[in-house]
């Protein structure tokens, strides 16, 4: 009879064997699809590998911070944000379909393939890190493939103010982090955050001021409001694909960060807890509000980002085991839903070759498919039940409530302002008739659809099987 901690450790093994072999079988599918079989093969063998491996993490579902060697550890938030990084890698390969064209037909177009599966690579590793030290260095090094990714193939000839913007505001917040990180390691002889756990974390938080340069980092790659300016640049100028990857794994980076140091330092609610709660929570409000006055389909696709992420981070900030669980759960459906707007404004400007609010009317008229994809998404997006956005807005919701009833206000306020400008978005881009200025296209590629079915599924029926997204 093994011991627990081998049992543990061989298991942790076999998930990450298990994991390389899906990124294998995920590459091969990848190569069939563009070289010898269809869209529909691929989708549907990436479609079994993403089934099998969450059937086999709901079998060997574990609340346990377990080590799979002296680098790598995992539990159940890591998982589940390793398998978002794995969804959003699969639709922004298969939606990216204009960027695949300009690959085939411009050489120094080339390689955005290579590029999506960079950051996905790196994000992946970075969920599963066991030491501070790693943590840091994938957490960074995911910029250089992103600021790649937007000078590369960005649309316009502000992409490197955008890439500049994002590489000085992430920088910038992470400098203070990495000293303190380096001070942590030389106080505690280990950069381990199991070992520096069981010995104790209280040791190096006692000052407020130090957990909050910890957190700065963290906050602005969340982003909160105040710390956002970077964001809507980057989605604007970014492809397709950097917009999908940005939205639905590099902005979960921030989130994760801020759980994982919570847990390590044994962060209580104070003063300071409360004031940067608020000013995520306000703040939140505010992007919500700029969304009803965007002209650009991506740029309020982005603010609502900026919301989603308060509402996210106030939940954890009220260090109540359903607010952490309902933070865990909107970074989950928000990082399904905002990719698959980002790739519904995308069909929409090859239809339009406008991203404008204004100048993009009429989708409901022309293809009724894709109108139907935006309501979905759209109401997803708001919170209708019985998505897993509705149910993680919920319990974020009950666990400010019990806080404060002044904490729960500005959230109350964003629900409600989510509604006004998901509303607004279905309606403008989909009723009304389209400008005479513009010169539509008569077709939009199917990809998008493919890219989308999934998502949807999971969305909606993941009320079937909270107790695995609320972790």
């Amino acid at each position: 009879m093994s011991l627990p901690y081998y049992d543990d450790l061989l298991n942790g093994s076999m998930v990450f064997n298990f994991k390389l072999s899906w990124l294998l079988g995920l590459t091969m599918s990848y190569g069939f699809m563009n070289y010898f079989a269809g869209l529909g093969c691929s989708y549907l063998l990436c479609f079994s590998y993403i089934t099998v491996i969450l059937m086999m993490n709901l079998i060997s579902f574990s609340m346990t911070y377990s080590l799979i060697n002296q680098w790598l550890a995992v539990d159940g938030v890591s998982m589940l944000m390793e398998i978002l990084v794995m969804l959003v890698l699969i639709m922004s390969l298969i939606s990216s379909s204009k960027d695949f064209i300009m690959s085939a037909t411009e050489n120094m177009k080339s390689g955005v393939e290579a590029a999506v599966s960079l950051v996905s690579l790196v994000c992946l590793y970075f969920f599963i890190m066991g030491g501070w030290m790693d943590f840091f260095f994938f957490f960074e090094f995911s910029l250089i493939p992103t600021f790649w990714l937007i000078l590369k193939w960005g649309y316009q000839p502000e992409r490197l103010q955008a890439g500049i913007f994002m590489m000085m505001y992430t920088v910038s917040a992470s400098l203070p982090l990495l000293i303190v990180l380096i001070s942590m390691w030389g106080l505690m002889g280990t950069d381990s955050f199991l070992l520096v756990k069981l010995v104790g974390a209280k040791i190096f938080c006692q000052a407020s001021w130090m957990w909050i340069v910890m957190l700065l980092g963290f906050l602005v790659k969340l982003p909160i409001y105040f710390f956002h300016g970077w964001l809507p640049k980057a989605h604007v100028e970014a492809p397709l694909s950097g917009s999908m990857i940005l939205a639905g794994v590099l902005l979960k980076l921030g989130g994760y960060g801020v759980l994982r140091f919570i847990w390590l330092a044994e962060i209580f609610m104070g003063k300071m807890v409360l004031c940067v709660m608020v000013l995520g929570m306000w703040g939140g409000f505010l992007s919500s509000v700029l969304c009803m006055v965007q002209s650009d389909l991506k740029s309020l696709i982005a603010y609502s980002s900026v919301g989603h992420m308060g509402m996210c981070l106030g939940s954890i900030m009220t260090m109540y085991g359903m607010g952490k669980l309902s933070g865990v759960c909107i970074l989950f459906s928000h990082g399904l839903c905002s990719p698959c707007l980002f790739a519904l404004a995308s069909s929409t400007y090859d239809w339009s070759n406008s991203r404008s609010v204004v100048l993009s009317k009429g989708v409901l008229r022309v293809f009724p498919i894709f109108s139907m994809f935006w309501f979905f998404f759209c109401v997803v997006n708001m919170g209708v039940p019985p998505s897993l956005s509705f149910f993680s807005e919920v319990y974020s919701v009950c666990s400010l409530l019990w806080l404060s009833f002044a904490v729960c206000f500005p959230a109350g306020l964003m629900c409600f302002m989510a509604g006004c400008y998901c509303l607004y978005l279905y309606a403008a881009v989909n009723h009304g008739c389209g400008s005479n200025m513009l010169k539509p296209c008569k077709l939009i590629s199917e990809r998008y659809l493919y890219s989308m079915l999934f998502p949807s599924f999971s969305l909606v029926l993941g009320c079937s099987c909270m107790d695995f997204f609320f972790i």
